[in-house]
C-alpha cells in the first residue's frame, strides 16, 4: 500500500498537470492570434475579450459544486465527465464561425479546468506523501503557466488559427483518455468521506469566515489583473511598432516570469518564515509594472516583464493554501473552501477585464492601451489592500517548523 500510495500518485499527479497546461494552452492560444480571429468571425473587442475569458465561466457556476462533491462523494467519475466536456469544446472550436458557436465551444474547454483545479489538493492528498503536497501543488501551479508560456510564444509559429486549434484539441483528448485509463479514487478516502460534514455545515463554515471573504476577494482582482494584462498585451504591442512574432515573444516573458514565480519564491517565503512581507512588495510591483511596463523597450522591457510576471504568479500559491492554513478552515473543509475562492477567483477572471476595466479605455469602439493599463495597476493597488487586512498564514507553519 505504501508503494501505491507514493507510485501512482506521480501517474495522478502527471496526468493533473498535463491537464492544467492543456487547458491554459488552449486558452493563451488566442491571445497570439487575435487578429487574424476577430476578422475570421467579425468580431468587435468586447466580444473578443469574452471569448477568451470563457473557459473561466464553468468555475463561477460549478466550483462550489465540485467542490462539495469532492468533499462527500468522490472525484474520478466527476474529473472524467468535466474532461470530456473539455475535448467536444477543443473540437468544436476548430470549426465554430461565428461568435457565438466559438464562445460555446471555448466555454466547454474551461470543464476540465476546473474539475483539476478544484480537486487537485485533495486528490494530491490522498496519494502523495504530506511532507511533498506542497511541491507538487507548487509544480502543478508552474504547469498552468508552462501552458501560458509555450502557447504565447509557439503558436505564432504554427502557420494558421485553424492548424494551433488543432493542436490543442487533441490535448484535450489525450488528458480525457489518460485520465480514463488511469484516473481513479482512493478506497480509504472514499470511506472518510461518508463521514465529512454536512453540506450545510460545510458551506455554512466557509462562507461565515471573514478570512476566506478576504482570500476570494484577493484572488478575484490577481487573477483579474493577469488575464486582463494578457488579453491585451500582444495587440498592445504590436501597436507601437512591434511585428507579432517579437510580441509574442515579449509576452512569453511574462510568462517565463510566472513559471519562475511559482516554483521558487514560495519556496523562499517557507525558508523566511513569513508569507506577508512578500506578498505586500509583490503586489506594489505589480501595480506599477502592469501600469507602465507595455510601454517600455529593449532590453528593460524584457526584464521588467519578467520581473513583474514573476510577482503576480508567486501570489497564487500563497493565496490558494491560505483556506488550509487558517483555523477555521483547515483540511476538513478544504474542497468547499477551494471552491469557493475558485469560483470568486474565476469571476474576477471575466468581470474584471470585459466589464470593469475595459470600458474606461474603450471609446468609440477605438482601445486607448496607455487608460487601460492604468487602470489595471489602480486594481492591483486595491489588492495590496486587502492583503495589508489579511493575516499571515505562515507564522504558525513556521513555529511548527522549529519545534519539530
Amino acid at each position: 500500500m505504501k508503494k501505491e500510495h507514493t507510485g501512482y500518485g506521480w501517474i495522478i499527479f502527471a496526468i493533473f498537470c498535463l491537464g492544467a497546461f492543456t487547458y491554459q494552452y488552449t486558452q493563451y492560444q488566442l491571445s497570439i492570434v487575435s487578429g487574424d480571429l476577430i476578422t475570421a468571425l467579425g468580431l468587435n473587442a468586447t466580444q473578443f475579450s469574452a471569448i477568451f475569458s470563457s473557459p473561466m465561466v464553468p468555475a463561477i457556476f460549478f466550483s462550489i459544486i465540485f467542490g462539495v462533491i469532492a468533499d462527500k462523494v468522490g472525484m474520478r467519475l466527476l474529473i472524467a465527465l468535466a474532461m470530456l466536456l473539455s475535448c467536444i469544446g477543443g473540437i468544436g472550436h476548430v470549426y465554430a464561425t461565428s461568435y457565438g458557436s466559438f464562445y460555446a465551444m471555448m466555454l466547454l474547454t474551461g470543464f476540465g479546468a476546473v474539475a483539476v483545479n478544484v480537486t487537485c489538493g485533495k486528490m494530491f492528498s490522498m496519494w502523495i506523501k504530506p511532507e511533498l503536497i506542497s511541491v507538487v501543488m507548487g509544480a502543478f501551479l508552474a504547469a498552468s503557466t508552462i501552458g501560458q508560456f509555450v502557447a504565447q510564444s509557439t503558436t505564432v509559429f504554427l502557420g494558421n488559427f485553424k492548424t494551433a486549434f488543432w493542436v490543442s484539441a487533441i490535448l484535450c483528448c489525450v488528458v480525457f483518455l489518460l485520465w480514463t485509463i488511469f484516473g481513479k479514487d482512493k478506497k480509504e478516502q472514499l470511506v472518510l468521506q461518508e463521514k465529512a460534514p454536512s453540506i450545510r455545515e460545510t458551506l455554512k463554515v466557509v462562507l461565515s469566515s471573514k478570512n476566506m471573504w478576504l482570500c476570494a476577494l484577493g484572488l478575484f482582482i490577481i487573477l483579474g489583473c493577469q488575464v486582463a494584462f494578457n488579453i491585451w498585451i500582444p495587440t498592445a504591442l504590436i501597436s507601437k511598432g512591434m511585428t507579432p512574432s517579437q510580441a509574442g515573444l515579449v509576452a512569453s516573458i511574462v510568462s517565463f516570469g510566472n513559471l519562475c514565480g511559482a516554483l521558487f519564491m514560495p519556496m523562499l517565503a517557507a525558508k523566511v518564515g513569513k508569507d506577508k512581507p512578500f506578498i505586500l512588495v509583490f503586489t506594489l510591483v505589480c501595480a506599477v509594472g502592469y501600469a507602465f511596463g507595455w510601454n517600455l523597450n529593449g532590453i528593460v522591457c524584457y526584464i521588467s516583464f519578467f520581473i513583474f510576471g514573476l510577482c503576480a504568479a508567486a501570489l497564487m500559491p500563497f493565496f490558494i493554501s491560505m483556506p488550509l492554513k487558517f483555523k477555521e478552515i483547515g483540511p476538513r473543509y478544504a474542497g468547499t473552501a477551494i471552491g469557493f475562492i475558485a469560483t470568486i477567483e474565476l469571476l474576477g477572471a471575466v468581470v474584471l477585464p470585459t466589464y470593469l476595466i475595459q470600458p474606461f479605455a474603450l471609446k468609440d469602439g477605438v482601445m486607448n492601451f496607455s487608460i487601460y493599463y492604468y487602470a489595471i495597476g489602480i486594481a492591483w493597488l486595491f489588492a495590496f489592500v486587502i492583503a495589508l487586512l489579511i493575516p499571515e498564514t505562515a507564522i504558525k507553519k513556521a513555529a511548527k517548523t522549529k519545534s519539530l
